[in-house]
C-alpha cells in the first residue's frame, strides 16, 4: 500500500499544476495579473517536479503523460494566453490584434503538446521546439517588464515565441545544461548582470529566458555548420 500511495505523487503534482492554472484564469478575470503570473510560475515548478518524481519513483505511465499534457494546456497555454490578452489591451493594443495574438499562442502551445505526445520517448534527446512551460515563462517575464517590452512590437514577440514552440529547433533539457562545461555558466551570469545593471532586476528573468530562446537557433546553426564542414 505505501508503494502505491507514493506512486500517485507525480499525478498529484500534475493535478495541482492544473488547479493552479484554473486559479490563474480566475485571477485574470478578476484583473489580479501579478497573482495570475505567480500561480503560473508555481505551476511551472510543479510541472518540473512531476517529471522528476515519475522518473525517480518508476511511476511513468501513459495516463500520466496524457494528464501532464492536459494540465500544461491549461496552465501554460490558456492561462498565459488570457493574461497576455488583457495586458495587451491595457497597453493600448487594438482588440482584434490582442485576440489574434492570444489565440496564436494558445494554438501553438496545443500543437506543441500534441506533437510531443506522438514522438517516441527519448529522455536523452533534445526537445523539438521550445516547450510550452518555457514559452509561457518567457512571455510572462517580458509582460511584466514594461520599460519597453509591452508596446506596439510586443504582439510580434509573442507570435515569434509561438513559432519557436511549433518549430523543429533543438532545445536543451535540464540534463543537457547540467553537463555544460563550468565556464559556460559565465554566459547566463553575464547576461543577468548586464540586465540588472542597465535596466533593473525586473529584466533579469526576461534576459535569461531570451537567452534560452536563442539557444535553439544557435544549436541548429552550429549543427548546420558542422554538417557543411563535414561534407566539405
Amino acid at each position: 500500500m505505501p508503494g502505491k500511495a507514493v506512486a500517485v505523487l507525480p499525478s498529484a503534482a500534475t493535478l495541482s499544476s492544473l488547479m493552479l492554472g484554473v486559479l490563474a484564469i480566475i485571477a485574470v478575470n478578476d484583473q489580479q495579473y501579478p497573482l495570475a503570473a505567480g500561480l503560473i510560475v508555481s505551476g511551472a515548478m510543479l510541472d518540473m517536479a512531476d517529471g522528476q518524481l515519475a522518473m525517480r519513483l518508476g511511476a511513468i505511465s501513459h495516463i500520466g503523460k496524457e494528464l501532464d499534457s492536459l494540465a500544461d494546456m491549461v496552465t501554460f497555454g490558456v492561462a498565459p494566453g488570457m493574461l497576455t490578452y488583457h495586458l495587451l489591451l491595457d497597453a493600448g493594443v487594438a482588440l482584434p490584434l490582442a485576440i489574434l495574438v492570444s489565440l496564436v499562442f494558445v494554438a501553438a502551445g496545443g500543437f506543441r503538446l500534441a506533437r510531443f505526445n506522438t514522438l517516441p520517448s527519448d529522455r536523452s534527446a533534445y526537445c523539438k521546439g521550445m516547450t510550452i512551460p518555457t514559452a509561457s515563462l518567457l512571455v510572462l517575464s517580458g509582460s511584466f517588464w514594461q520599460h519597453w517590452t509591452i508596446g506596439p512590437w510586443w504582439p510580434a514577440a509573442v507570435v515569434a515565441v509561438s513559432c519557436l514552440m511549433v518549430s523543429s529547433l533543438p532545445y536543451p533539457k535540464p540534463r543537457h545544461l547540467m553537463r555544460l562545461p563550468r565556464g559556460s555558466w559565465a554566459v547566463p551570469l553575464i547576461v543577468a548582470w548586464l540586465c540588472g545593471l542597465t535596466v533593473g532586476w525586473q529584466a533579469v528573468p526576461f534576459g535569461l529566458c531570451s537567452l534560452y530562446a536563442l539557444s535553439g537557433p544557435a544549436l541548429w546553426l552550429y549543427a548546420a555548420v558542422r554538417r557543411r564542414l563535414g561534407r566539405g
